[in-house]
């Protein structure tokens, strides 16, 4: 059974029949009448090949990349989980893709990443397969359980004696990035999107625009992170406050931790590091929120990892 419905000004064609299920869209309904005629006459002399049957996970994957994904601010980390899936299960039809097939891979890999990079694998295969829907090559997205993130939040904070080492050995560009991340709690990717002219120094304000949740906000800066952005600026030799690629940043950082003896901290840590320090000087969640950035007060909770001994004073 064909039917056309129009929508967004234009006409979506849908064909079920004989246990198919296909559907295409057209800017003049006179194009879809007569492609939902010429597909049942295909279906009813057994001549049709579902796109589902003839479609790889590798080509929805890249026309995925190239039409979607490439708009989104998160294109430059999430293309290579694109390719890391291709080179997996690229091979494969989207019949082939199914419940069992994603749970293999789901077990397999979680023998090697994390939960969370698991599940945002997991996630981008699904966004893939809903897009395919729309496109006609596919009607359905296979089901499975994404791998439990409980218990599996950082908590790696630096102690008083680690903060003074990673500070007294860097070199004074790496040390006035560390005191900039931890003061402001800001992401790397926002760090590196900083435009001198973003910073009033006057005002000891500083604007981020179009950040990774889709709003502006607006940084106060601490005396720590002031002497910080003043250094920055001294040394950059472009509009931009951040004088490197964050790519760099984050090998450099990571190297240099591990040469002093620090394990297990990352660049984004300084993140975590700064939020906490922010409720330990007494700000509220809503106050802590406007400065990090957070729409979602349980993920800020996430982020947020207090040093029991800052409460003594309190009780």
């Amino acid at each position: 059974m064909a039917t056309i419905r129009k929508r967004l000004n234009k006409y979506q064609a849908q064909i079920r029949k004989d246990g198919n299920f296909i559907s295409q869209t057209f800017i003049n309904k006179t194009d879809a009448i007569k492609w939902t005629k010429e597909q049942e006459v295909l279906i009813e002399q057994g001549c049709y090949i579902s796109k589902k049957e003839s479609v790889t996970l590798a080509f929805l994957l890249t026309r995925w990349e190239q039409e979607v994904l490439v708009h989104l601010k998160s294109f430059k980390v999430e293309k290579y989980k694109v390719a890391l899936v291709s080179r997996a299960l690229g091979h494969l039809t989207l019949n082939n893709i199914t419940s069992s097939v994603l749970v293999d891979y789901r077990d397999n890999r979680l023998q090697e990443v994390s939960n969370q990079t698991v599940k945002h694998e997991l996630g981008l295969i699904r966004r893939a397969l809903k897009k395919g829907i729309e496109w006609g090559y596919t009607s359905s997205v296979p089901y499975l359980a994404s791998p439990s993130l409980k218990g599996q939040a950082r908590n790696r904070r630096l102690s008083e004696v680690e903060m003074s080492l990673l500070l007294s050995s860097c070199d004074d560009y790496l040390k006035h990035i560390v005191i900039f991340l931890s003061e402001s709690s800001m992401r790397r990717g926002e760090l590196a999107s900083i435009k001198i002219a973003d910073i009033n120094l006057e005002s000891r304000l500083l604007q981020l625009s179009d950040t990774k949740n889709g709003h502006d906000r607006i940084i106060p800066l601490s005396s720590l992170a002031l002497d910080s952005i003043n250094y920055l600026i001294m040394h950059a030799q472009t509009p931009m406050l951040l004088g490197y690629e964050k790519e760099w940043l984050t090998r450099k950082f990571i190297s240099h931790c591990k040469s002093i003896g620090i394990e297990n901290f990352r660049l984004h840590d300084l993140r975590h590091e700064g939020i906490s320090k922010l409720f330990e000087k007494g700000l509220n969640v809503m106050e802590v929120s406007s400065i990090s950035g957070h729409k979602d007060l349980s993920m800020l909770k996430r982020y947020t990892h207090i040093n029991p001994s800052t409460l003594l004073a309190k009780i």
